[in-house]
């Protein structure tokens, strides 16, 4: 049964877009939201350089209290949070000293992903005031802030592949694939049992709800490859908002599955005889007027910036070590060759239609702020500088061509066939790293490679059980 909070519109509060935090001028429409849906709890969210989702939860009284008295509502956090891996080691170099202000940015609050709660995702600032270099979401806002200096705007949608499994108490394994026969992508049977009670489509269903009363309104759903994998597409939005979206969408649909006893996992190749599972970006370019067409000698330069810096931004979007257990050539995953082609599954980069493409090597592992900022950034800075789209349309797989076939194409390099590849040519990739932030880039780098070493004593399904665990 969908939780009280579905049986409800949603309205979010019309805030400025990044107000963070200050009584003027959106808190008293903040406050109106607040009384009107009368939660319990106020989750304050923010997602880490190792790709953690975190939170503090705040009695809905405090809220009232500090935005009533027109106060100011932060959260004092240890600086150590952006240096810290997934089981509370600071990484070299970090210390336990200094702290950040996280700030609520109320255009985000949305209810979820727990009947008595509502979420929003907060900004780190220093106790001055002024931004912090390594906050993931501020990266964002300072790209697409550069990005609209240059007349450039933007739609993302994300789609978000899940794989729920069943607990396994008695088992060796603490999870287990779910038990469907003829289980395969879009086929209708594995929903024959929706609205059954203990079935992950009944479960799936009430996570609709979920999500339609936090306004999501989802596009699509339906089912992948591997056992219990299912694919769930979200609507487009300008990027920031579509950041927040995903990760929100994504803690609902945790919940959501928990309360009816099941794990979902982003974990890129959970089960290893079946296919994996990513979430792939949709991406269009706007310039100027938003009723006119852009032009395509914007977005081709928009999409030859992207496919030059393609092998460091995939630092950023493959971002775990599992990550390239899915990426391999012939299963609709983008290939390991940096090519785009039209309607072509098999590149990195699919050509959709107008300045609409998507980007398929880009899994749920990554922490989106980062790695659309890294997208963005780059392909703003094919923009302007007027580069042009040299890589000619790839209608095949690149992986089945010979190799003048594909130097023909322009296709001559490869991605990263491993996170220690990829973390090395994003540390060479000196333009990137301008175009973001060196700090940033330079911590991003250290806690990957603190990961891998953390994880390299482990055997294969050791650490492929160390990742279900925390994806």
């Amino acid at each position: 049964m969908a939780s009280e909070s579905s049986k409800v519109a949603y309205t979010i509060p019309r805030v400025p877009a990044e107000n963070t935090g200050t009584k003027p001028p959106g808190s008293d429409l903040v406050l109106q939201w607040l009384k009107e849906y009368q939660p319990k709890w106020l989750r304050v969210y923010w997602v880490d350089y190792a790709s953690s989702s975190k939170c503090r939860l705040i009695p809905i009284s405090q809220v009232y209290q500090a935005l009533e008295n027109g106060k100011q509502i932060t959260l004092s956090i240890t600086k150590a949070c952006l240096g810290l891996l997934q089981v509370d080691h600071l990484i070299p170099g970090v210390t336990a000293t200094g702290v950040y202000d996280l700030h609520p940015v109320w255009s985000s609050l949305r209810l979820g992903p727990a009947p008595g709660h509502v979420s929003c995702y907060g900004e780190f600032r220093e106790v001055n005031g002024l931004d912090s270099d390594l906050c993931p979401r501020t990266l964002l806002r300072r790209t697409l802030e550069k990005a609209t200096a240059h007349g450039l705007s933007f739609l993302v949608g994300f789609e978000i592949e899940l794989v729920a499994m069943q607990k396994n108490p008695d088992g060796p394994e603490k999870y287990r694939p779910i038990q469907n026969d003829g289980h395969c992508w879009s086929t209708s049977r594995v929903l024959a049992d929706w609205g059954r009670e203990g079935s992950i489509t009944t479960a799936l269903g009430e996570m609709v709800d979920e999500l339609n009363a936090a306004g999501i309104a989802i596009q699509q759903l339906h089912a992948e490859s591997a056992p219990g994998q299912y694919e769930v597409v979200l609507p487009p939005f300008e990027p920031l908002k579509a950041c927040d979206t995903l990760l929100h969408a994504r803690q609902i649909i945790e919940s959501t599955a928990a309360r009816h006893g099941f794990r979902i996992t982003l974990h890129p190749k959970p089960w290893a005889h079946a296919c994996g599972t990513a979430s792939h970006a949709h991406i269009s370019v706007s310039s100027g007027d938003d009723n006119t067409a852009t032009p395509s000698h914007i977005y081709e330069s928009f999409y030859a910036g992207v496919l030059k810096h393609l092998r460091a931004i995939s630092a950023f979007t493959y971002s775990s070590p599992a990550s390239y257990e899915r990426a391999v050539d012939g299963y609709w995953a983008g290939g390991r060759w940096v090519a785009w082609g039209n309607q072509n599954r098999e590149t990195p980069l699919r050509k959709i239609e107008g300045s609409h493409w998507e980007l398929k090597t880009f899994d749920g592992m990554a922490n989106p702020y980062l790695a659309v900022a890294a997208i963005l950034g780059a392909g703003t800075k094919g923009v302007i500088d007027k580069t042009p789209l040299a890589f000619r349309d790839c209608e095949v797989d690149p992986s089945g061509l010979t190799e003048l076939q594909r130097k023909e194409l322009g296709i001559t390099e490869m991605l990263p066939q491993s996170l220690e590849e990829a973390l090395e040519v994003l540390g060479a990739d000196k333009d990137l790293t301008n175009i973001l932030h060196p700090e940033a880039v330079k911590r991003y780098i250290d806690t990957k490679n603190a990961e891998i070493a953390f994880l390299a004593p482990m055997s294969p399904e050791e650490r492929r059980a160390w990742i279900l665990e925390r994806y």
